[in-house]
């Protein structure tokens, strides 16, 4: 893929057809007797196969928006969930003169095997097993040519593409601020070098029940990245305690450490013999500021209690409210805090042990918010929990593939009482803004 002034310019003609015509399809369906429903069936095929052809940025978006199962047409979403398993990889003819002008001779000369059938693929990169000189088996990550360079394009068009076509219920300055820290997590993927230091400090945290390979820095370069190879079945096969795993997992990589990784793809997570979960691709991490941890502790905590003044603060302190509201609004927000809370502990408090699965929960919520997005301007978008919400979204699909078992009400309790933290901040060193 070619980083050259025309291909950007192809890149953004294509992105910006797409929206055209979403505009285009969403005048057709106020006409009387329009095809309503296969308007939006075109609409999602069409970002399919744009987003999905542009790979990058483009391809990340669209693999983020099939998650919004809540905001977004469901004929739109269906079509880019297909993103998340349907990237091709590009043939290894291709792929492996990428990979030999990226290492240097002497790190080439040391790979004695390399399998032209790719592991995997996705938006970013392609993964190839790979055999050593010294008999280590290894796997080889390898960024598609051009792909950081148009992170920034990508996002700037698709920020004009979302506010032309008005999908979101969102005021322009929040989809720019959303924008923002999408442009930042993303342009942090295409970089190898921070993956790998994303992956070291990971492992640091040695997360029970968790499985994490190591990178092997000599075999590093630019988009290239080199690690130890863990093998595992895939996740699907998984028996419902895993889920158990990943969700106190999340817990003290939010709350102990402020190190979240935030790449909830299906094929990110495997499962080995032992029980134990495979955890891979680092691009995607989210550090966490100590005041971010804190206030998403106290949420939690005075949900439980169902104090709704005390979560209206802490939601102030996260930047989701505008302040000073409480005063005027407080009855219009405790019923709204109310309603979701609700709906959530009727759940959970029935089944201590909660069993991940399509019990009328996510249905109880999505019509929740849609007879809430009434007061959607009462809010405002909080960038910094994007990729926290990203995760808790992925992985509560992916737990219900598996009709995933864990104690949530068990493990939100122990929350409020930090047993996981956020701790002081001499204790906090993991901390990073």
């Amino acid at each position: 893929m070619s980083s050259t002034r025309k291909d950007r310019r192809t890149r953004r003609r294509k992105l910006l057809g797409a929206g055209v015509r979403t505009v285009g399809r969403g005048v057709l369906r106020t006409v009387p007797g329009g095809d309503y429903v296969r308007s939006w069936q075109k609409t999602g095929e069409d970002w399919y196969d744009t987003l999905g052809n542009l790979r990058g940025a483009a391809m990340k978006l669209g693999q983020i928006a099939s998650q919004y199962h809540d905001v977004l047409p469901s004929a739109i979403t269906e079509q880019l969930a297909r993103l998340q398993r349907d990237a091709e990889p590009w043939r290894f003819e291709d792929i492996e003169p990428v990979l030999a002008e990226r290492l240097d001779p002497e790190q080439y000369a040391r790979i004695q095997h390399i399998e032209p059938t790719a592991l995997a693929a996705a938006s970013i990169g392609q993964v190839h097993a790979a055999t050593l000189d010294s008999g280590d088996e290894i796997v080889i990550k390898i960024r598609y040519p051009g792909i950081a360079d148009a992170v920034d394009a990508d996002i700037a068009n698709l920020g004009r593409l979302l506010k032309w076509s008005r999908l979101l219920p969102a005021r322009a300055g929040d989809i720019d601020a959303i924008l923002t820290e999408l442009r930042q997590r993303f342009g942090e993927e295409t970089d190898y070098d921070l993956e790998r230091a994303n992956l070291a400090h990971l492992r640091t945290m040695e997360l029970p029940g968790q499985v994490l390979p190591e990178p092997i820095p000599g075999m590093c370069a630019d988009g290239v990245l080199s690690m130890t190879r863990v093998d595992a079945a895939a996740f699907t096969e998984a028996d419902p305690d895993a889920a158990e795993i990943l969700v106190e997992g999340v817990c003290r990589q939010v709350f102990t450490h402020g190190a979240l990784h935030a790449d909830p793809h299906p094929g990110n997570f495997g499962i080995r013999d032992n029980g134990e979960v495979a955890i891979y691709d680092f691009g995607c991490v989210k550090y966490l500021t100590l005041d971010t941890r804190l206030a998403m502790r106290d949420i939690v905590a005075a949900g439980l209690d169902q104090d709704w003044e005390s979560v209206h603060a802490a939601l102030e302190n996260l930047g989701g409210v505008p302040p000073n509201r409480w005063a005027t609004d407080g009855a219009v927000y405790a019923k709204l805090y109310q309603n979701f809370a609700d709906i959530v502990l009727e759940a959970l408090e029935a089944e201590p042990v909660y069993t991940f699965s399509d019990d009328g929960l996510i249905q109880r919520l999505r019509a929740e918010l849609r007879a809430s997005l009434t007061y959607w301007h009462y809010f405002n978008a909080v960038p910094e929990t994007i990729f926290v919400l990203r995760t808790l979204s992925g992985l509560y699909w992916l737990l219900r593939q598996i009709e995933g078992q864990a104690p949530v009400l068990e493990l939100l309790e122990r929350i409020a009482d930090n047993e996981f933290g956020p701790f002081d901040a001499d204790e906090s060193s993991t901390d990073q803004s």
